[in-house]
């Protein structure tokens, strides 16, 4: 983090920033621009201090969240005092596992023993997290306050029209940067557009949830179990031989082609991991992130039909019968039927990556500028990495301009270009390896379950010759991050 310049303490003398929303990507790059005394940032966060966005109806409060190898390592090079605090609330993530719900096993590898990564990720609490991050932000964030509009004057001047929680709005200028950090539907990179950013949608979807590690219907674990209870590490379990034979002769399930001739001619499978009891709220315990996926149509809509209960048991029900299910399996099938009316739903999709706008005063992170689909749980681990490398390059420009408010200005928008220089790329790259990781879920052609697919796609993960290159792909994800220059 840098120091900035002696003498440039004045506010109107220093370079002025202004953040749109306190996310992984505003608060890092809020952080890193506050400790200097050549800037004055202020991120305007439209929730309040007390709270984190509530993301849906959770039978536990908040959300799980799966911080990748890469983005720690990230951190350890920019900011070690974050990751070690962010480590402090969280479980090391250090293996990729994938079983059946009949208990075949598919793969293991300890990420760092097969040269995947060189350090563990995190498993965290979301809300503890974005807790976390704001809190070592400091003082700089405004809260209760949206970025509703703004403009970009023909001096590179900033004015932002502000909305707050009374609904009064109020306007704000002079600021030199404006960075968007809203996330996947960000309103300032839908202005800087021109209109709504397209998605594409592909053919995957995905559910998600968190409930509490107890048993399905909210029994502790047995003592034997141990105080981790059925599941601890980030494991993947697959239903590698769903049938509609499960279903009742009379289900409406099977009238609809949607489901019998598209979602069952995929695996199913979800992922599931422990996360740790909050340590910012006494009251929320220790719980278990679930999310799932299946085959929807190209492009099209996640069937109505797939999202009931009876789908559910169905979907994670083997041919072979619920008395195949192992303890596992019977955990994920019935956790999954008794909460499916609480189940957060999204299909696969990325938009277009664009980090500037066509002014050089506007730099967007994270998922306003690149959003993707979640299957390698890169959603939240880029956006640390944009924040680091946004605020490498502006403080390393703000050391070049001497503190000098207006020779940073001069040099903002190459500044802002070396950012997306550096990222653009990468994060296309990851966005694309996000959608493959999703390939192997349907069937291959003639087969009718997904035992091919998913012995194949074992072998893409264990096998460095693989016609995939799955695990250089896979290396160069984890292993290839941002470093300082």
């Amino acid at each position: 983090m840098g120091k900035g310049t002696e003498g440039s303490d004045e506010s109107g003398a220093r370079f002025r920033v202004a953040i749109a929303g306190a996310g992984f990507s505003g608060a890092i790059l809020a952080r890193h621009l506050a400790a200097r005394s050549d800037a004055e940032v202020v991120c305007f966060e439209s929730m309040s201090q007390e709270s984190v966005r509530k993301h849906w109806t959770q039978p536990v409060t908040g959300a799980g969240l799966n911080i990748n190898p890469n983005a720690m390592a990230t951190l350890r090079h920019y900011d070690p005092e974050l990751e070690q605090a962010m480590r402090g609330i969280g479980l090391p993530r250090e293996s990729v596992r994938a079983v059946t719900v009949t208990g075949r096993a598919v793969y293991a590898a300890d990420m760092e023993e097969q040269g995947l990564a060189n350090t563990t990720g995190c498993r965290v609490r979301w809300d503890d997290a974005n807790t976390l991050i704001r809190k070592m932000a400091g003082d700089c964030i405004q809260w209760e306050t949206t970025v509703d509009s703004h403009t970009v004057g023909a001096d590179g001047k900033v004015t932002l029209t502000l909305r707050h929680a009374d609904g009064t709005t109020s306007t704000a200028a002079d600021f030199d940067l404006l960075v968007a950090g809203e996330g996947r539907y960000s309103p300032i990179r839908n202005r800087v557009s021109g209109g709504t950013v397209p998605a594409t949608f592909g053919d995957v979807c995905n559910f998600r949830i968190l409930v509490p590690n107890a048993q399905p219907d909210g029994q502790p674990w047995p003592e034997e179990m141990g105080p981790a209870g059925l599941f601890d590490d980030l494991q993947l379990i697959y239903n590698e031989t769903p049938t509609t034979e499960n279903l009742s002769d009379g289900s409406l399930l099977l009238e609809d082609p949607d489901f019998t001739g598209c979602v069952m001619r995929s695996t199913p499978r979800v992922g599931i991991m422990r996360i740790p009891r909050s340590k910012f709220k006494e009251e929320v315990g220790e719980s278990l992130y679930i999310f799932g996926n299946f085959a929807i149509p190209p492009g099209g809509e996640i069937p109505e039909s797939s999202k009931t209960a009876e789908a559910m048991s169905c979907l994670f029900t083997p041919a072979e019968g619920e008395a195949a299910l192992t303890p596992e399996g019977s955990f994920i099938r019935d956790t999954l039927t008794r909460n499916a009316d609480k189940l957060h739903w999204a299909r696969f999709q990325d938009i277009p990556v664009q980090f500037v706008d066509e002014t050089g005063h506007v730099l967007m992170l994270g998922d306003a500028a690149h959003a993707f689909c979640p299957s390698l749980g890169q959603g939240a681990t880029t956006s640390i990495e944009d924040a680091c490398v946004a605020a490498s390059e502006l403080c390393a420009a703000l050391d070049a301009s001497g503190g000098e408010r207006e020779a940073m200005a001069r040099m903002l928008p190459s500044t802002l270009e070396k950012v997306a220089a550096r990222q653009a790329d990468r994060v296309s790259f990851i966005r694309d390896i996000s959608t493959e990781a999703g390939h192997h879920l349907r069937f291959h052609k003639g087969e009718t379950d997904g035992r091919s697919a998913l012995d194949d796609d074992a072998a893409a993960w264990l096998d460095d010759g693989h016609h995939t290159g799955w695990r250089g792909k896979v290396r160069r994800m984890w292993l290839d991050y941002p470093r300082p220059c």
